[in-house]
């Protein structure tokens, strides 16, 4: 077992260093790498498939443009159409009034017999 164990060399007795050349540092010039066939294959249809995805997102956008103007030209009319229908439900109910009715009974020399008018809410 003994002679497996470490030998230890005072410093004294080891090699002299010796006084290391400066090293001189060139760079490696590497080559680019040629692409293989599927690599070049591979970047074209991911390229496709972004500008694909680019191309849908400009035209929905564009869809969704022409659609809130479409609703909004709609809710216009919708919103004219109900004050219009207010107006006339104004003027039917003027006209429907009980002193209108006797305005136009007048005009038209008309008199209202009592005894000819029943009330039915009582």
């Amino acid at each position: 077992m003994a002679q497996n164990a470490y030998q230890y060399t005072p410093l004294a007795q080891q090699a002299p260093l010796t006084a290391s050349q400066p090293r001189t540092h060139s760079r490696t010039k590497y080559k680019a790498a040629a692409w293989t066939k599927k690599e070049r294959i591979m970047v074209a249809i991911v390229a496709t498939v972004v500008l694909a995805l680019m191309v849908g997102v400009v035209y929905t956008s564009i869809q969704t443009t022409k659609t809130t103007a479409s609703v909004n030209a709609v809710q216009t009319k919708i919103d004219e159409t109900k004050q219009n229908n207010d107006d006339l439900r104004t003027q039917v109910q003027t006209a429907m009034s009980k002193k209108n009715l006797d305005k136009v009974a007048k005009k038209y020399g008309m008199t209202l017999s009592d005894n000819s008018v029943r009330n039915i809410n009582q």
